[in-house]
């Protein structure tokens, strides 16, 4: 993620309701809702005043990635015209109709840019919709439920491919309960580090380096995005009691890793000694990898700020917390103790790699932990806990994750991450959001007459996305009453209200340099400075089930046949046979998988392109119709995983012209019961 340094030569209409925090100041605001009218009782003091400064920047030509079109990659069938394609952003939040979401190129050179924040039309909408949640009486309107649990405004949303239901909310209470969330206390941080530590030493990880206690690094070896994992550190199978975690390695510029890529091309088996290092970042079910960006002067002196994981299974349940029922239970009403957990995070600012390597490995033990000691208690309660009870547990603990890893994040004196985690627990998926990275739950549909007849045309299989998050602006409505409910000041590129272009972002103070700084979100773990003005840890979550997911599309795929059947006779016998194509779907035929990536492979690649590749990496074939045996190449979620990155890459490229290019890492999963 680029975090730019903005230069403020003209600011108008800053708001007047800009009001002075303090750590975790608890912020009172009186509002009335009467039908179309909100009153809205502020006060107002003196705006602070935004500093100008220039940071001069210098730009070094990249040495040439190879390109895609190098025999290597000439099975990659993404058009560029499409991967190159400019997509528009709106000023409306986005919906959850991934097909028409869109992730723009964003990055801000060396320009100066003219600051034009103007003050939010009309607060009216939100605060009367969050006025009617907050009461204490469930209701039922449209598709919005809401419920009287007071932390959770339920949305009941629908995909438009198939009609699958799910429900969605933003777990951020809204600015009128605020407690300042995006602000770490000293009592907030003592909390979550007594949280952090307990899971920390449940999960047998050293509390100092997040480590396998008992474990020594070797010298050059801290450089690892994760010293736990067996494989970069020659410890044989030792792992974490959670499970081994894929983790990313760079397909440019770690050369063993280029070497074995490119022989797994014609030999996908990862059993040969000689391929053993993509074993710590992939498997048949599930991988994840990186490549640096180059953000201005020497190579070697680059910094990949962006991590990724894939914990496939998620063995949760080795945990040992005091509160946790040892013993198994096969109750209906319990967790599956085995999940699957993915997840990508951009680092940014001057130390974001410290934040975003942090939450890759105290993540998967305090979700674990927190996870274990929910379970203990529905197997110990009397009382049977309904479903969704228990997605909105889930969802608490998914929200008490983010926050305690903000409060405890290496985030000062300037770092911060997004986060964009996919968690699976039995037929259950939760998608929790916080920053502009994204996640993707897609389907990929094959015809029963492949497995028949032998014919891997790729006319015959399907891929949908059924749920994309969204991106979390600071020109999204919400967002950007929040920040400037807490005095803080949406930046907004002169034009973008009238044409979608450049990037929003949250202006605030870096204690590093000085100056006044841009965040290109409104959302992420750390970033403390730009929690003062609004900008917040709270993950947006989203519930699907598998189960739905499969007997919606398996109804629309079975639903089309016909009772009669078109036939033909044969003139010459006489016999009768049926033309038609009508075939009966099962579950088998519906694979279920998840992406999680950071924006610098969600710039330069339309996200259907994404997902089509993704699926021919899980579930393809061994080559393409019509090849030759020496042109076929092996299919692998790794290469898929390594293909996407070079095309974002030739993005850059030709984009930017070597000039820049963000970070890039993705993590994938198979997401099957």
């Amino acid at each position: 993620m680029h975090r730019a340094n903005i230069v403020v030569t003209s600011i108008s209409h800053i708001p007047l309701h800009s009001i002075a925090r303090s750590r975790r100041q608890s912020l009172a605001v009186a509002y009335g809702c009467h039908q179309h009218a909100l009153q809205l009782l502020l006060v107002a003091p003196l705006t602070p005043s935004v500093s100008a400064s220039r940071r001069s920047i210098s730009y070094v030509a990249l040495p040439l990635l190879p390109t895609i079109t190098s025999q290597q990659h000439q099975h990659l069938f993404l058009q560029r015209s499409s991967i190159l394609s400019i997509r528009r952003l709106t000023t409306e939040p986005p919906n959850n109709d991934t097909t028409n979401q869109s992730s723009m190129m964003k990055r801000l050179g060396s320009k100066v840019f003219i600051a034009t924040a103007t003050a939010s039309a009309s607060l009216a909408a939100y605060y009367c919709a969050t006025a009617i949640f907050f009461s204490s009486v469930g209701t039922v309107n449209s598709d919005i439920t809401t419920t009287s649990n007071v932390n959770y405004y339920l949305e009941k949303k629908r995909d438009d491919n198939y009609g699958i239901e799910f429900v969605g909310f933003d777990s951020y209470p809204g600015v009128h309960l605020d407690d300042g969330t995006g602000v770490v206390t000293k009592e907030a941080t003592a909390s979550s580090a007594i949280a952090v530590s307990r899971a920390l030493k449940a999960a047998g990880l050293d509390e100092a380096t997040g480590m396998i206690a008992g474990i020594t690094v070797g010298q050059g070896e801290e450089d690892s995005l994760h010293p736990n994992h067996a494989h970069r550190i020659g410890l044989g199978t030792t792992c974490p009691v959670y499970g081994c975690p894929l983790l990313p390695l760079d397909v440019h510029y770690n050369e063993d890793v280029k070497a074995q890529l490119t022989t797994f091309r014609t030999d996908a088996s990862l059993d040969d000694e000689k391929k053993m290092l993509l074993t710590s970042a992939g498997s048949d079910k599930a991988a994840t990898l990186t490549l640096i960006g180059y953000k201005g002067g020497r190579v070697d002196q680059q910094i990949n700020q962006d991590r990724a994981l894939a914990l496939s299974p998620y063995s949760y349940h080795n945990i040992n917390t005091s509160s946790a029922d040892e013993k198994d239970n096969d109750d209906s009403s319990t967790l599956h103790k085995v999940g699957i957990l993915i997840g990508a995070f951009d680092g940014h600012a001057k130390f974001g790699e410290r934040v975003s390597e942090y939450v890759v490995k105290t993540l998967p033990a305090l979700l674990g932990s927190k996870l274990v000691e929910y379970e203990g208690m529905i197997s110990n309660g009397s009382q049977e806990i309904d479903q969704q009870k228990r997605d909105l547990d889930i969802s608490q603990i998914l929200r008490e994750t983010f926050l305690e890893l903000d409060a405890t994040s290496p985030a000062a004196p300037s770092g911060g991450c997004t986060a964009s985690v996919v968690l699976q627990l039995g037929t259950k998926i939760y998608v929790a959001n916080a920053g502009d990275s994204r996640s993707f739950i897609a389907v990929h549909i094959k015809s029963p007459l492949q497995s028949t007849n032998g014919d891997n045309d790729d006319k015959q299989t399907i891929t949908k996305i059924v749920f994309g998050t969204r991106e979390d602006k600071p020109h999204i409505p919400t967002e950007r009453d929040r920040v400037e409910h807490m005095g803080g000041t949406v930046f907004l590129p002169n034009g973008f209200l009238t044409t979608g272009k450049g990037t929003t972002r949250v202006l605030y103070q870096d204690p590093t340099t000085g100056s006044t700084s841009g965040l290109a979100m409104s959302r992420s773990i750390g970033d403390w400075d730009a929690g003062e003005v609004g900008v917040i840890p709270d993950p947006l979550i989203d519930i699907l089930d598998v189960t739905e997911i499969k007997r919606k599309i398996l109804g629309s795929l079975n639903g089309t046949c016909n009772d009669k059947e078109a036939v033909e006779i044969d003139p010459a016998t006489g016999e009768s046979r049926s033309t038609g194509q009508c075939v009966t779907y099962s579950e088998e035929d519906v694979k279920i998988f998840a992406v999680s990536a950071t924006d610098g492979l969600l710039d330069y690649l339309p996200e259907q392109n994404i997902v089509n590749h993704v699926a021919k990496g899980l579930y393809g074939s061994t080559g393409n119709k019509g090849e030759s045996t020496e042109e076929q190449t092996a299919s692998h979620p790794l290469l898929a995983c390594e293909d996407l990155i070079f095309a974002a890459a030739q993005g850059w490229q030709e984009d930017k012209g070597g000039r820049y290019r963000d970070d890039i890492a993705i993590a994938i999963a198979d997401l099957e019961v």
